[in-house]
């Protein structure tokens, strides 16, 4: 009888604190203790609490574990009829599409907004179906250099690189030193997140490249730091920072202090120094989240998300507009066509007057699905899922272009990752004319006064006829016999080839006037199509590193030649040497003046 009543007490013990773990979104710790009841109850377990070891799993990523508890609890007799509709999520985020449908088909509710998610949700199950058959336009590689064990996102673009926010960089020798016990967010035993540069293609150690961002502004802060963004001179950042301190605000959300909400702070930059972070006024609401803030092309308009009133679902996007004063306007809802019942997530600006996001609540692939979407402010078209590879049965989350409009990053937590979100890279020198579905269009991209605007086509610029001067000749033949080579395969700038750009930026800078033209080239193996192709990156990263240097992108064309014109015999079914290979990797130069 003893030791009867001791096991009980143990497991009313252990129930409290899962359900107190559970209650303030421990999602890790609450699995790992529901997963202990489990083991000792067995068949005997009630079912509220597998439904909320489940519901744990699904929250850290666990989707295969989550779909086994949720199979299991549907052989209960006293199942609830939502672990129908739990069950077909996590099948989902599997991707097991065929399986979802049957399950989704068998959640019954009298609740609007949840037969709503249903119908999606099964809808979404036919998409996805028919997009995998589509096959995929480009490849997404991880990027081993920046993916860790924990949790790493791309946020942004600055002049000096890639914005990131990770939790697994923080026992790293970086610019702010290491630590070996970093403080653990309970609810997913992760560290907090912090906020990230990475400069590229400045050395070959990844580490030495990889900084904390402003270390001093920053890094007095507890819990969790990240997004942050900067405008396009990068002298005011706007920063997502958990609310700090002692006094939480109980919200009804989590025993005891209740949620630590996210809240958004500006820093300003004078004299080369950023002063102190201040909660943005209007912005952040008490008792609310306000988060993953984000400007517009031009600035004048701030997008941001929050559960606060007023909104249609779980996290909506709001927005805000500067003020003649510089300050920010109040909140405003972007709107039904933006915004779901379900949660809206992570908004980036690649290119003007579109948004992306990410959200839980369209006819989706599972988890967070990435959308992009014309219009601004409250008036929008339709949201368009961006299918795969961009998206898949997990959370995908934040897809950001690079400056030159070719290159991208997303993040997401799909099998195969090594840790809880990894960082995904593609290059895809179509992506516009693709994705806008018409033919050469010009590229749209952050900001017009710090970008690089490719060209439409390699059509010519306009020229001006007049009479040129002896220091004008010499400077344009030089420019034209030069030759930039690369490796096989590759359209990364060699180091010899950025050393003479900065020569090439410095007589561009002296002729305000003169327009140019990149013409690429590479060998002759491998298709024409991909030749084409491989071609054009090459021009993209010559005119990256020229408007990178302070070049107007308006003055530079471009032509992808492909395979042609060969400087020596080497041709198709023709044997080479790698030197003779290597001479018709190349870009060259041409002055239109």
């Amino acid at each position: 009888m003893i030791v009867s009543n001791l096991y009980s007490q143990e497991q009313k013990s252990l129930s409290q604190l899962a359900d107190a773990a559970y209650a303030r979104q421990e999602y890790a710790e609450a699995g790992a203790l529901y997963n202990r009841i489990a083991r000792n109850k067995g068949s005997k377990m009630p079912v509220d609490e597998l439904m909320k070891m489940a519901h744990s799993y699904q929250e850290i990523g666990y989707f295969k574990e989550a779909s086994d508890v949720y199979k299991e609890i549907t052989g209960r007799p006293d199942r609830p009829a939502a672990v129908y509709f739990a069950y077909g999520e996590a099948l989902r985020q599997l991707e097991q599409y065929e399986e979802a449908k049957q399950q989704y088909a068998l959640f019954t509710t009298s609740n609007a907004d949840s037969l709503k998610l249903k119908d999606i949700a099964l809808q979404g199950c036919d998409s996805a179906v028919v997009w995998r058959k589509q096959g995929v336009p480009v490849q997404l590689k991880p990027v081993k250099e920046l993916n860790t064990q924990g949790s790493d996102l791309v946020s942004g673009v600055v002049q000096k690189g890639l914005l990131l926010m990770s939790n697994g960089y923080r026992t790293m020798a970086l610019n702010n030193g290491s630590q070996s016990k970093p403080p653990i967010d309970k609810r997913t035993e992760q560290p907090y997140y912090k906020a990230y540069v990475y400069q590229q293609y400045t050395g070959s150690n990844t580490d030495m490249y990889l900084e904390e961002l402003a270390p001093a502004l920053l890094g007095k802060y507890d819990y969790h730091i990240g997004p942050v963004c900067l405008n396009s001179t990068e002298d005011t950042l706007y920063a997502t920072i958990n609310i700090q301190g002692k006094g939480v605000p109980v919200t009804g959300k989590g025993l005891v202090n209740g949620v630590r909400q996210l809240q958004i702070y500006q820093s300003v930059k004078k004299d080369g120094k950023w002063g102190t972070p201040v909660l943005m006024p209007g912005i952040n609401l008490t008792g609310y989240s306000s988060s993953h803030a984000v400007l517009s092309t031009g600035g004048d308009v701030l997008y941001f998300v929050s559960d606060r009133p007023g909104g249609l679902g779980q996290t909506d996007l709001w927005y805000s507009e500067k003020q003649a004063d510089g300050s920010w306007g109040a909140p405003l809802n972007c709107g039904s066509q933006v915004n779901t019942v379900a949660a809206e997530t992570f908004p980036t600006v690649n290119e003007d007057g579109i948004l992306y996001f990410s959200s839980r609540g369209y006819a989706g692939m599972g988890g967070y699905d990435i959308y992009r979407v014309k219009g601004g402010k409250s008036s929008w078209e339709t949201p368009e899922n961006m299918k795969v590879p961009f998206n898949s049965g997990a959370d995908d989350l934040g897809l950001i272009l690079k400056r030159n409009g070719y290159e991208g990053y997303l993040a997401s937590n799909k099998p195969g990752s090594m840790g809880k979100d990894d960082i995904y890279y593609f290059s895809d020198p179509d992506y516009f004319s693709r994705i806008n579905r018409r033919e050469n269009p010009a590229p749209v991209t952050t900001d017009p006064a710090t970008t690089p605007q490719p060209p439409v086509t390699s059509g010519q610029p306009g020229l001006v006829t007049r009479k040129h001067t002896a220091e004008e000749e010499t400077d344009k033949q030089q420019l034209e016999e030069l030759k930039f080579l690369y490796d096989y395969n590759s359209a990364s700038l060699l180091t010899e080839s950025r050393r003479i750009l900065d020569q090439v930026a410095a007589v561009l800078k002296r002729h305000p006037d003169w327009k140019i033209v990149i013409s690429s080239f590479t060998d002759n193996r491998g298709s024409d199509q991909y030749n084409t192709d491989l071609s054009a990156l090459r021009c993209y990263a010559v005119i990256d590193y020229l408007v990178n240097k302070g070049l107007d992108p308006k003055r530079l064309y471009y032509s992808n030649k492909g395979e042609s014109n060969p400087v020596n015999g080497c041709k198709d079914g023709v044997p080479c040497k790698e030197e003779d290979y290597k001479q018709n990797r190349r870009s060259e130069l041409k002055v239109k003046w």
